[in-house]
C-alpha cells in the first residue's frame, strides 16, 4: 500500500537527485512500497469523480522528449520518465482504482521504464510502452550499464508514430495509434516488490534517480 507520494530530492553538484533512503519517502518499514515523483501537471478530485480541478504547468502534444540521468541499481527499485494525459479521467487507473486494459485507448506514453536489477546477461534492458496498445511492448537490450554513468534517454512523439533513443541511436520504432492530447511529464523512483522484483531488505540507501536535465522541444509550424 502506497503510503506516501511526496518527492523526496536533493540538488548536489547542479544534478537533481530524485531520492529513496531508509526514512523518506515516508513508510512504515523498508519493504513498503514508496515513490520519489516531480511531475508537471496534478489534479485534484471534489466530491465525485466528475468534479475535478486540473493542476497544470506544462503538457504538450507531439515533439521531442529527453533526459539525461543516471539509473540506480537495486532490487525492486524503477526509474520511469513518462507522459501522462492531464484528465484523471483518462489515465492509466480510472479515478474508482481500476488499472484500464488492451482495447481502452491510448492513454500514457513510456519513454523509458528503467529496472534496477540485472535482467539476464544484459547490462541493462529498458521497458518502452505505449498503454495500452497490443503490440508497442518492447525490452529492447542496449550495451550500456544505466547505473555506471549519465545517458540520454529520448523520443519522438508524432502522429501514428513513436521512436525511442538512447545516446542518439534508434532503440525501437511503434506505428499505430498514439494519444490525442497533450501530455504531461512525470520522473520517478519507484520501490516495491512485483514484477520488478522483490524489494531488497539489505539494499544500501540513499538510491538516486540523478536527473541531469528535461528537455522538451516542438516542432516549428510552417
Amino acid at each position: 500500500r502506497w503510503v506516501d507520494h511526496n518527492a523526496h530530492t536533493v540538488i548536489e553538484d547542479s544534478v537533481l537527485k530524485l531520492r529513496i533512503d531508509e526514512t523518506l519517502p515516508f513508510r512504515p518499514d523498508k519493504s513498503t512500497p514508496c515513490v520519489s515523483c516531480v511531475q508537471t501537471s496534478d489534479h485534484r478530485f471534489g466530491a465525485t469523480p466528475d468534479e475535478f480541478q486540473v493542476l497544470d504547468k506544462f503538457a504538450q502534444k507531439y515533439g521531442w522528449f529527453e533526459i539525461r540521468c543516471r539509473c540506480p541499481r537495486g532490487e525492486g527499485l524503477l526509474s520511469a520518465f513518462w507522459l501522462h494525459q492531464c484528465d484523471p479521467t483518462k489515465q492509466e487507473y480510472t479515478p474508482d482504482g481500476r488499472r484500464r486494459e488492451v482495447g481502452d485507448g491510448v492513454v500514457e506514453i513510456d519513454i523509458i521504464e528503467q529496472q534496477g536489477r540485472l535482467i539476464g546477461d544484459a547490462s541493462s534492458a529498458v521497458d518502452l510502452n505505449v498503454h495500452f496498445t497490443p503490440d508497442a511492448h518492447y525490452r529492447p537490450e542496449v550495451g550500456v550499464d544505466a547505473s555506471s554513468d549519465f545517458h540520454v534517454w529520448a523520443m519522438e512523439w508524432q502522429e501514428g508514430r513513436i521512436d525511442w533513443y538512447l545516446d542518439g541511436t534508434c532503440l525501437q520504432t511503434y506505428e499505430g495509434p498514439t494519444p490525442q492530447e497533450r501530455m504531461f511529464v512525470l520522473m520517478a523512483l519507484f520501490q516495491y516488490s512485483g514484477w520488478i522484483g522483490e524489494i531488497d531488505p539489505q539494499m544500501p540507501y540513499p538510491r538516486d534517480l540523478e536527473v541531469d536535465y528535461v528537455s522538451v522541444y516542438a516542432r516549428e509550424r510552417g
